[in-house]
């Protein structure tokens, strides 16, 4: 193997690591078998600077900062989910109340109080589940009104790999945590009147979301978002509250 042959292995060596590496965003080491959740919740890095996914319902932009994430719905800067994380679980915190109000919101009472994921997952079905015995939420109508509510108690579970397709830009039979979220159960945490799942793809985070309640004992499909056309385009969450 001559010189230039050999400086044209090596190249193209770089050029396939580095093209990996962008493609296998990793926000913390987590132990063979597990799964990092906060990587398959988020747009990765080198597509939200730019892009962000389309749906059949609203867009959803994705935003990091060092202690939480934002799903933003409207290009506008709201509405929003908002998730805080630290170094054990991604927390449910904050969710719009009125949908075209950025002064109106829903947050968890003491803003940890209800793990939605562990940062690192076992695979399973589930691979990880918690029992959620304090699903306490201030209600805010304005920046300044709050009353206090709560969802019963909760469970959350974390199911998957499966290999799905959902269409769009989107490569089709790709692996797929679904997280699990189910609020207004009994005191034994069965009968939980309210299920949601989010269905969610390293690389490209939420892809659809699903919305079921329990009637006669099993549950029933009420609202499906799919969230599955890449797009151009960014947005800065708005959030004038905080």
């Amino acid at each position: 193997m001559n010189k230039q042959t050999l400086l044209g292995f090596i190249l193209c060596i770089g050029m396939f690591f580095v093209t990996n590496l962008a493609h296998a965003e990793q926000t913390m080491s987590c132990s063979k078998g597990t799964y990092d959740m906060l990587d398959w919740m988020t747009l990765d890095s080198d597509l939200r600077s730019t892009q962000h996914l389309g749906g059949s319902a609203n867009p959803i932009y994705t935003t990091m900062e060092p202690d939480k994430f934002y799903w933003t719905k409207g290009g506008n800067g709201s509405p929003w989910d908002i998730k805080l994380y630290d170094k054990k679980y991604i927390y449910l915190w904050i969710t719009e109340y009125s949908w075209n109000d950025p002064n109106s919101y829903k947050k968890s009472d003491k803003n940890t109080n209800e793990p939605f994921a562990p940062r690192c997952a076992s695979g399973g079905f589930p691979g990880w589940s918690m029992k959620i015995p304090d699903t306490s939420y201030q209600m805010h109508t304005s920046c300044n009104s709050s009353t206090y509510h709560n969802l019963k108690q909760g469970v959350n579970e974390i199911w998957g790999p499966y290999d799905l397709s959902f269409g769009g830009s989107l490569p089709d039979q790709t692996p797929t945590m679904v997280a699990s979220y189910r609020y207004n159960c009994d005191s034994n945490y069965g009968s939980c009147g309210d299920k949601e799942e989010f269905y969610l793809q390293k690389r490209y985070g939420l892809v659809q979301w699903v919305h079921y309640t329990l009637l006669k004992g099993s549950y029933k499909e009420q609202q499906r978002s799919v969230f599955n056309q890449l797009k151009s385009g960014t947005t800065v969450p708005s959030f004038p509250c905080f």
